[in-house]
């Protein structure tokens, strides 16, 4: 089967894509490819959107055909359970899922939903993702438990006190950057922008990755933003699923100078470039380490170092599947090790013959570098970005202005200001006390345009935000700040950076080792490229931060909401 990536929405400017089959097959070609390879997760995604253009009546026999022997066609019934759960036109079929054996449904789908819907407290964390989905698109206030549900009733929380209670004493990066003083590496530069942009684009010109010159764009708060488009086209032969997959790409490069904006994006291309994986029966070609694939369970392979996937931070928890796993190393107490994690938390738009262990996971954890330290610095960084930004709704008294004695950063403010383009931040610094920040431009219209920075240098992971900011310069004027929000200066931020990559990279990792987590890291360099890429995955922090039906909401998430009502409450006694 051929499949191509097409962009199908884009959200906050984030593009929303699908694999598509070639044009023009009929609904038995789907329906008999999905019964010879029912793991085929392109395949069962287009199915079950097609199945939801069907008349009512058609899906209705359907049902009705699948229902008298389940056993008889089981991927069928999951693929009809999945439309009439997934389509709003389909509602009224929803009663007759009752005679469905959810359970064996289940095991016969790549996707999740079905899983989802099997699992107590959903509709709890479904109503509640609905308010936080809103205070992060929106800036909607959060209601009281009390007032949260429906008709202004009350709602309860999906956990209880204990629960809520349970907080680790939390060993912070500031602590463990006191401790290593003595022992980091020293200082070091990084590698000059210009040399790494020009040593990028000369490897991934002789790959064949670009489609297109480079240009300019105008969609983000960076004084420099570049794009360039790419493609790419790999073939997977896994089991029952034998396909190939090309699609083309849009990589975005943002920088307080011109050599850092065309090096961000040489550097992303080379990260996502990486991240399509050709895979055979010996496994995962191309790499330039081991490439080779275990097939087996978390608990056929617990002693071999397997990521313990129950940690994860999934919507739907593991269930003993059987999984395509791959060579790693992951830091403990007892230093680096080696490790196995599950291709498909690797790759992206990795479709093996196995089951889907999230909804869409996303890049996060992605990165690339001028050296392995590099990568997994940047990769390090992003995981904790979207956990920080996964567990702290708005909080106002967490938000600030702020100004500069930096020439560079001061000329830049000064001309969002003169375009009429307000920015504001909140401080989201998690437990473990690694400077993260969001930066929001508000639209007139209430849209809300968000950046996310994080890093051990507070300066640099605010600026990063800021540079990130999905909103047009030159633009339209944008709504002002929320009144009365203090002012900060830059320079005063929390700064843990040690000089290095190397040192940094110990500091975040020896940080993360202190509180129990253990961080994991899939090496992805091509052996055409030569361009250490890397993903790095961390069990027991958040990786997804969207708020959607299939999200599983933390505790940590509720601990911060509950001691937001608690400051709102403080502020109107006071």
């Amino acid at each position: 089967m051929q499949y191509e990536l097409k962009l199908m929405d884009t959200v906050a400017g984030v593009g929303c894509f699908a694999a598509l089959p070639a044009p023009n097959l009929s609904l038995n070609q789907i329906l008999d490819h999905m019964r010879a390879a029912p793991y085929d997760d392109f395949m069962h995604r287009f199915a079950v959107e097609q199945l939801g253009k069907l008349r009512t009546r058609k899906v209705e026999q359907f049902l009705s055909t699948v229902l008298q022997d389940q056993r008889k066609d089981p991927v069928l019934s999951a693929l009809l359970g999945e439309a009439c759960l997934s389509h709003q036109r389909l509602e009224k079929l929803r009663p007759s899922l009752d005679g469905l054996d959810m359970t064996m449904a289940a095991r016969n789908t790549p996707g999740i939903l079905l899983r989802w819907h099997l699992m107590p407290q959903r509709e709890q964390h479904v109503a509640w993702s609905r308010h936080f989905a809103a205070n992060a698109d929106t800036h909607a206030p959060l209601p009281a438990p009390d007032r949260a549900g429906p008709d202004h009733e009350g709602l309860d929380l999906p956990y209880d006190e204990e629960e809520l209670r349970a907080v680790l004493s939390w060993t912070a990066a500031q602590d463990i950057r006191r401790r290593l003083t003595d022992t980091l590496p020293p200082a070091q530069e990084r590698q000059p922008a210009l040399e790494t942009a020009l040593n990028a684009l000369r490897r991934l010109q002789n790959a064949g990755a670009f489609a297109t010159p480079e240009m300019q764009h105008k969609a983000c708060l960076s004084p420099f933003a570049r794009l360039r488009h790419w493609g790419f086209r790999i073939v997977v032969r896994n089991g029952r699923n034998e396909h190939s997959f090309k699609g083309l790409q849009t990589s975005y490069g943002r920088g307080m100078t011109e050599e850092a904006a065309r090096a961000s994006y040489a550097m992303e291309v080379a990260e996502r470039f990486s991240s399509y994986a050709s895979i055979g029966k010996n496994g995962i070609d191309g790499l330039r380490g081991n490439g080779a694939l275990v097939r087996g369970t978390l608990d056929d392979l617990r002693e071999q170092g397997a990521l313990d996937l129950m940690a994860l931070r999934s919507e739907v928890p593991y269930q003993g599947q059987q999984l395509h796993w791959m060579a790693a190393e992951r830091v403990s107490l007892h230093g680096v090790e080696p490790a196995l994690v599950p291709a498909q938390l690797a790759y992206l738009f990795c479709n093996v013959d196995e089951q889907n262990l999230f909804g869409a996971l996303g890049s996060t954890g992605l990165a690339s570098g001028n050296t392995t330290e590099e990568a997994r610095l940047s990769a390090l960084c992003e995981v904790l970005e979207r956990d920080a930004d996964a567990v702290h709704p708005l909080n106002l008294h967490h938000c600030f202005r702020i100004r500069t004695d930096d020439p560079e950063l001061r000329t830049h403010l000064d001309r969002l200001e003169e375009h009429g383009i307000h920015v504001w931040f909140q401080d989201v610094t998690t437990e473990l006390g690694v400077p993260c920040y969001r930066s929001f431009v508000t639209g007139l219209r209430g849209d809300v345009n968000k950046g996310l920075g994080c890093g051990l240098s507070g300066p640099r992971a605010l600026v990063s935000a800021l540079t990130e900011t999905p909103y047009p310069l030159p633009g339209p004027a944008s709504a002002p700040t929320p009144a009365n929000l203090p002012e900060r200066r830059v320079e005063d931020l929390p700064d843990l950076s040690t000089g290095s990559a190397a040192g940094d990279l110990q500091v975040l990792e020896q940080t993360l080792v202190a509180n129990n987590l253990s961080p994991h890291y899939a090496d992805m360099t091509r052996a055409n490229l030569e361009i250490p890429v890397c993903r790095a995955i961390v069990p027991g922090l958040e990786l997804l931060n969207e708020f959607d039906v299939f999200s599983n909401l933390c505790p940590r998430l509720f601990r911060n909401y509950l001691l937001l009502l608690k400051d709102e409450s403080s502020q109107l006694s006071a």
